[in-house]
């Protein structure tokens, strides 16, 4: 149902669970075999495409009440939040960044992409 919910245009796999897959239709890159064709795509930054007002990403719901619902987040917020942090604890190269939270609860969201900004 995450699938069929979110519609992704593209889905990070390894290769050996692809058969666990449920049918969709999102480009699949299986980041364990297919580190040739990975390798050819440009080593520079893409141009940005993204908008403070678009998907950066859907997080479910534990499904208490019935089927879980996917909650969508946009940009603006998580850039903003990441921003903040930056500033009030300057990560740098250097540092480590403990992944804690489980990466079902949005607060997972800051411990993955703010060791990015460095």
């Amino acid at each position: 149902w995450m699938l069929e919910d979110a519609h992704p245009a593209v889905l990070l796999a390894q290769e050996h669970l692809l058969s666990r897959l449920p049918s969709h239709d999102a480009q699949v890159l299986c980041i364990d075999t297919q580190w040739e064709d990975i390798a050819l795509q440009p080593r520079h930054a893409p141009s940005p495409r993204a908008t403070a007002d678009g998907l950066a990403y859907v997080i479910f719901t534990s499904g208490s009440t019935g089927r879980p619902k996917g909650a969508m987040n946009a940009h603006g917020p998580v850039v903003n939040r990441l921003l903040w942090m930056q500033a009030a604890y300057g990560l740098g190269p250097s540092d480590v960044v403990l992944q804690k939270t489980p990466f079902s609860f949005d607060v997972s969201v800051w411990e993955f992409f703010w060791p990015l900004m460095t």
